[in-house]
Formats: C-alpha cells, structure tokens, sequence
C-alpha cells in the first residue's frame, strides 16, 4: 500500500513539472511570436516611405453602406436604401510625426444617400445629406499603404417625405437638422497617385466606404 502511494506522489509530481515546463514554453513562444511581431511591425514602419506628407492632398470618391432603421413621428420604420455618395478631402497641415512616418491632415466630407419604406398603405421617402469638417492622424506601416483614423465634425440634414397610397394623398415634407459628431479609419492603398480605400465610420449613413482615392 505505501508503494503504491509512493508511486502515484511519484506520478504527480512528474506530471506537476511536466505541466509546469508545458506552460512555461508557451509563454516563451508567445512572448518571442509577439516580439517578433513587434519587431517585424516596426522594422517595416522604420523602412517604410510615408505615404501621406504635409501638402499632400488626398481625395475620396466612394459608396458607403449603412442603417436603415428611422424614426418618424415617434413610429420606428426599417428603410431600403440605395448606397450613399461619399466625397472626402484631406490636406496634410504637420508632418513628420511618429518616427516620421506619421502625419496630421485637415479637410471636409459630403455625402447624400435616400431611403424608402412601404408601411401597408404608406410609403416614406427619407432624403440625406451629410456635411463638415474632418481631421485625421495617418501613418504608413508598409510602402503605398495610408492609414489613418480621425473624427469628422459637421451637420445631418434629412428630409422625410409621406404618402398614403390608399388615397393618393402626399403629406408635407419633414426636415430634421442636427450636429453631427463620429470617429472615422481607414486605408489607402496606393498604386503611385492613384488608389483605393476602404472605410468605417461610426454614423448610420455609411458605416463602410469602399471607392477610388488620390494623392495629389
């Protein structure tokens, strides 16, 4: 009986180090893979070209996707929306940030969407624009390839428009005005002055932007 007691503290033990020297080695692995990463990631950023420089100007033209859900006196409805028209601008104001591959840009956006909702008898036509001012920090982690993040400022109009298909009977048009705040990022990638991007906004107008940009 005390050998097999013996024997299985022997067991125990063996398998306490076995376990102890398993989780010792993952933490080596992941601590070298995130060293590596890190070192990889910063060899890049230090090798690369600045994508974006002071005086550069960046021009989007770009579809954007987003909600449909709308409020309209006080009744929730569920819009069908074509995608929306997007147009930024970007000009870059400091340079040289950030090991100097960063930049500071200063511009403005405008975009225009519609949407509509069959209620039963009722179709609601939901006419947007939006428009302002933006700022963004960029910085190019690899060659020809803008990254950027920001916060654009401006104003949301929407103009509702009601009819009752029963009796052919058009109400008068809604307009609702408001401030207009939200985070933006995004990419450029960059074949010489002519590229692509991609974009994701916090704002029920187009949460995502795909389209042509330039870098003049």
């Amino acid at each position: 009986m005390q050998l097999y007691v013996y024997a299985i503290k022997i067991i125990y033990n063996f398998a306490e180090i076995i376990n102890k020297y398993i989780t010792d080695m993952k933490k080596f692995f992941l601590t070298t893979i995130g060293l590596l990463v890190a070192l990889i990631i910063s060899t890049s950023a230090v090798n690369a070209q600045c994508a974006f420089r002071q005086g550069d100007l960046g021009l989007n033209f770009g579809l954007g996707l987003g909600n449909g859900d709308k409020w309209y006196n006080n009744n929730h409805y569920q819009s069908i929306f074509v995608p929306t028209f997007n147009f930024a601008l970007d000009y870059g104001i400091i340079g040289n940030v950030i090991n100097k591959n960063g930049s500071v840009s200063a511009g403005g956006y405008f975009g225009i969407g519609r949407g509509s909702n069959d209620h039963g008898s009722y179709k609601y036509i939901d006419n947007r624009w939006r428009f302002g001012t933006r700022g963004a920090l960029h910085y190019t982690w690899v060659n020809n390839l803008d990254t950027y993040a920001g916060i654009n400022v401006g104003f949301r109009h929407d103009k509702f428009k009601g009819k009752d298909k029963s009796s052919n009977t058009t109400w008068d048009p809604v307009d609702y005005n408001d401030f207009n705040l939200f985070p933006f990022a995004g990419v450029r990638l960059m074949f010489g002055t002519f590229g692509i991007y991609s974009e994701l906004t916090y704002e029920d107008f187009a949460y995502f932007q795909i389209g042509i940009t330039f870098i003049l």
